[in-house]
C-alpha cells in the first residue's frame, strides 16, 4: 500500500501577525545638557536684587525675597552685615533708591553689575555678578559697600 498524504482543507486561518516592538523611549537628557532660552536683561534684576541686599545689610528685613535669586553663602554674610548694624543701632537715612548702573557681560553665562545706590543723600557702591544657573540669573557674588 501507498501512502496517501492527506492535508487539512484550507479554513482561511493564518497564524495573527507578530506584534511590532513598541518604540524605544527617547533618551533621558540631564538637565544640564538641555536647549534653554536664553535669559532676558538682568539689569532689572540687579538692580532689585542689590536695592534689597543693601536694605537688609543696613540692618533692615527683606533677606526672605532674595532667597532666590543669591547663593547660600551670600544670604548668610548679609544676614551678619545686617546683624551688625542692628546691634550698633544704624539708622537709615532715607529710601534706597539706584542712582547709576553699568552691566557688562563677561561670558556667555555670567554678567557682572556696578550700582551707585543713594540711601538718602549717602552713596553706597554695589559690584556684584549673576550667573545662569537653571534657567534663571543667581547672584553668585556681591559687595556691598
Amino acid at each position: 500500500m501507498t501512502a496517501v498524504a492527506r492535508t487539512a482543507p484550507h479554513t482561511g486561518y493564518s497564524p495573527a501577525p507578530r506584534p511590532r516592538a513598541a518604540p524605544a523611549p527617547a533618551p533621558i537628557v540631564p538637565a544640564a545638557y538641555r536647549k534653554r532660552r536664553t535669559l532676558g536683561d538682568p539689569t532689572p534684576l540687579a538692580c532689585t536684587v542689590a536695592r534689597t541686599a543693601l536694605e537688609v545689610a543696613l540692618g533692615g528685613g527683606g533677606i526672605d525675597t532674595l532667597t532666590r535669586w543669591i547663593t547660600p553663602t551670600l544670604r548668610t554674610s548679609l544676614l551678619k552685615q545686617g546683624s551688625l548694624a542692628r546691634r550698633a543701632n544704624y539708622t537709615t537715612r532715607g529710601d534706597v533708591s539706584v542712582a547709576r548702573i553699568r552691566v557688562c557681560r563677561v561670558s556667555a553665562t555670567a554678567v557682572e553689575a556696578g550700582l551707585v545706590l543713594m540711601e538718602g543723600d549717602v552713596a553706597h557702591p554695589v559690584a556684584m555678578r549673576l550667573e545662569t544657573c537653571a534657567g534663571r540669573w543667581l547672584t553668585t557674588a556681591l559687595e556691598v559697600g
